[in-house]
């Protein structure tokens, strides 16, 4: 993977205390281009405006739109390795403590991806004395999110800047900022939980990277990047639209999460209450599939189900198991197939598989059935349970999770649930409205006495699952149709 000489260029959810005012105070994740755009199809760093660019591409067709806001539109077609970026130059004489609290803001489009099997989408850059290539990773282009292959040294599970992070360090002799055939050190911080549109805390990373011994030098750069490739062979392709980028210090003193200065580094163990209280569901208890919080796949959201699920699509969901043990566990699904040809989905916990459920078939696509499994020991706390649709394609409503082996000496008892938070309707509200991705759709006015439930059609259209926010208050609301 090239990493060029010339490197120019919220949590996932919302949670009472750990919501920044960088998201309350915009919604950019539906923004569009905007300002003076150059567009380059040959490998060149350039600025624009304040904003350094660069695009560079091994083998293949590329191009990168670069916009004079920080946004850009990169495009790669059959490459063994491409990326772009767009952000801020330093002329390394500072730290980045030195430089003021550091944030970026991006929002990405991905489509067309085919072959890719690495891909970093985040914030990049490199510093001298010493000289350090590093990386927070929040999402990616690829099948598969970036693993221990990173890095030769695993740090550990950190929470940052209120989101779970699993940081590396690797060193390699390769090209630099300084030249060829140099020795520098990688730091990755990669999210747990994807997401395509948010605000990165640079800053808490940094300093978090630090209080492992993982310290940085004087700042060359810090740029929105997009990468991805394939090692095997020049035919990666897809399509990147940052329709927003921004990085930019901010020194106004927003709070950070205590997890930001004090990182953990147990996935076993209860995470942050910021993950306790965007739990979508309880193990005992049942998880509708349409609560997802981050997805791969074009599957429908019906508001009550999910379908035109494809092989290879998966969901995620934040829940909080009670009883450490183990869980029998009911899906409701449908599937028919003129063939009588049956499908599975596996379920995996923090990356482990816990279960599989096989010989999914029903009599026709609107036919639910129970299909039941027992999954390995789970501990008590909070926890990712991705559903991975592993075979043909399928339809589903819930999953219900009953004990069957558990340890009641395990008692796990979150913080109060952003669910059990009431908002009275008995005057006038003035509501603010998210969607579960942590993206701000908007204020909502309701009357007193009104339903809150019909409010929310009424603004929105859609079906689904909203945050609805009235100063301190959270809420989540179910609205169906």
């Amino acid at each position: 993977m090239k990493k060029g000489y010339f490197s120019v260029g919220t949590a996932a959810l919302l949670s009472l205390g750990l919501f920044t005012s960088q998201t309350l105070a915009q919604d950019f994740c539906n923004a569009s281009h905007s300002g003076t755009s150059v567009k380059e199809t040959v490998n060149k760093t350039g600025t624009i405006g304040n904003v350094g660019y660069e695009l560079w591409g091994e083998k293949g067709d590329q191009s990168a739109t670069f916009y004079s806001d920080g946004s850009m539109y990169c495009e790669f077609n059959g490459n063994k390795d491409y990326l772009c970026r767009s952000g801020m130059s330093y002329d390394c004489t500072q730290t980045y403590d030195q430089l003021g609290h550091l944030y970026a803001d991006f929002s990405v489009k991905i489509s067309g991806t085919s072959n890719i099997n690495y891909s970093y989408i985040g914030i990049y850059g490199w510093t001298r004395d010493p000289l350090i290539e590093w990386y927070i990773v929040d999402s990616w282009g690829s099948q598969y999110r970036p693993g221990d292959w990173v890095g030769e040294q695993k740090i550990g599970r950190m929470t940052i800047d209120g989101a779970e992070y699993d940081v590396y360090k690797n060193h390699r002799r390769a090209f630099s900022i300084d030249g060829d055939d140099k020795d520098f050190d990688q730091f990755f911080s990669i999210r747990v939980n994807q997401r395509n549109c948010g605000t990165i805390d640079i800053t808490a990373h940094f300093d978090a990277w630090a209080s492992k011994g993982l310290k940085l030098g004087k700042m060359y750069e810090a740029k929105i990047l997009g990468e991805a490739g394939n090692n095997d062979g020049p035919n990666a392709t897809g399509k990147f639209d940052f329709n927003y980028a921004k990085v930019y210090v901010d020194n106004s003193g927003t709070p950070k999460s205590s997890a930001s200065t004090n990182p953990t580094s147990s996935a076993s163990t209860p995470t942050s209450s910021a993950a306790a209280q965007t739990a979508v569901g309880t193990l005992p208890g049942k998880i509708e599939f349409e609560d997802y919080q981050n997805k791969d796949g074009d599957f429908t959201n019906g508001g009550t189900y999910l379908g035109d699920i494809e092989p290879g699509n998966w969901a995620e969901y934040t829940v909080n198991v009670t009883y450490t043990g183990t869980y029998t566990f009911e899906l409701s699904a449908a599937r028919g197939d003129d063939q009588n040809r049956t499908t599975s989905i596996d379920l995996v916990v923090d990356g482990t598989n816990v279960g599989t459920i096989s010989d999914i078939l029903t009599d026709g696509w609107d036919d639910y059935k129970s299909f039941t499994g027992v999954t390995t020991s789970l501990s008590a706390g909070t926890h990712t349970l991705r559903v991975e649709f592993t075979g043909g394609y399928v339809n589903v409503d819930n999953i219900t999770f009953t004990e069957k082996d558990v340890d009641k000496g395990s008692k796990y008892e979150p913080p109060a649930s952003i669910r059990n938070v009431h908002l009275s309707l008995n005057s006038d509200k003035d509501l603010q409205v998210f969607d579960m991705q942590g993206r701000n759709l908007g204020r909502l006015s309701v009357a007193a006495g009104a339903s809150l439930q019909d409010a929310l059609f009424a603004r929105f259209h859609k079906p689904g699952v909203y945050l609805v926010k009235q100063g301190s208050k959270m809420t989540r609301v179910r609205v169906t149709r």
